[in-house]
């Protein structure tokens, strides 16, 4: 599957004409929000351990920050189906029970994919952290080696690694949030199991997307303030994840082989 990232800019920028002041009002709403959330969990995890603050970020994380994410990735779903532009669709997910638990149930999942993945990934990197500081030998009673001091730059360079690789491991699921937006009667557990069959074969497409965006996201740490820029990424996300459905879509009827998992984007807004 080869998606051209040419064709999903012009159809990203296509889809923003007349929409793009509406979608800076979104992005700021969510920007907002983003560091409200952010800064209560930096002054609540003032008062707790290191364990307690870890803790209630995953929470936030978990409860509210992720279901707004979803939600303004789905008003970015409608501004690209159906040209709906409306600002506070990023509180979909906020509006009703149903769609509530739909978003934690995605935010269950993918935290928990992630911490499952970043742990196993890890346990070379906090061996090295725990040998370099001297922890390890301390632990059993033994004198501490002056070598294990050498060990400091292994200890970055595994946890850069494991940071990779999760990040690299966690892509099968980049169109999860987009399903179950394009969806609205899907699960969340069919939306990340199509996730990880229809980005077996964008995934790398999606990356060199995210690539081709380089001097953007430069831009928002130098230039430019990132809420003009968030209508173009997420425009652009949605686009691209609707080709892959697309593509997908049109390889598996040119097997014809009913055996197959298949998938169509029928909307429901």
């Amino acid at each position: 599957m080869n998606i051209s990232n040419t064709s999903v800019k012009k159809t990203a920028v296509f889809s923003l004409k007349d929409k793009y002041t509406s979608g800076v009002i979104a992005a700021c709403i969510y920007m907002f929000l983003l560091i409200v959330l952010s800064t209560s969990v930096g002054l609540a995890g003032i008062t707790l351990s290191l364990i307690g603050a870890y803790i209630l970020t995953l929470l936030f994380l978990v409860f509210l920050i992720l279901p707004l994410t979803f939600g303004y990735i789905y008003r970015g779903t409608l501004v690209v189906f159906t040209g709906d532009s409306e600002p506070l669709l990023i509180f979909k997910y906020f509006t009703s029970r149903k769609d509530y638990l739909r978003a934690f149930k995605m935010s269950i999942l993918l935290t928990g994919n992630a911490l499952f993945v970043g742990i196993l990934l890890f346990i070379p990197a906090i061996f090295a952290d725990l040998t370099s500081s001297g922890k390890l030998f301390t632990l059993f009673g033994a004198q501490i080696p002056l070598w294990t001091s050498s060990l400091y730059p292994v200890t970055y360079i595994l946890k850069t690694a494991a940071v990779i690789c999760t990040v690299f491991a966690m892509l099968k699921y980049y169109m999860a949030p987009f399903l179950m937006a394009a969806n609205e009667e899907m699960d969340p557990v069919e939306a990340i199991h199509m996730s990880k069959i229809i980005s077996s074969r964008s995934k790398w497409n999606f990356i060199g997307l995210a690539f081709s965006f380089i001097g953007y996201i430069l831009a928002c740490f130098l230039i430019v303030p990132m809420v003009f820029i968030f209508p173009y990424f997420n425009a652009a996300y949605n686009v691209h994840c609707r080709f892959a459905v697309t593509m997908y879509n049109k390889a598996v009827d040119s097997m014809n082989n009913p055996a197959v998992p298949n998938f169509n984007a029928n909307i429901t807004f």
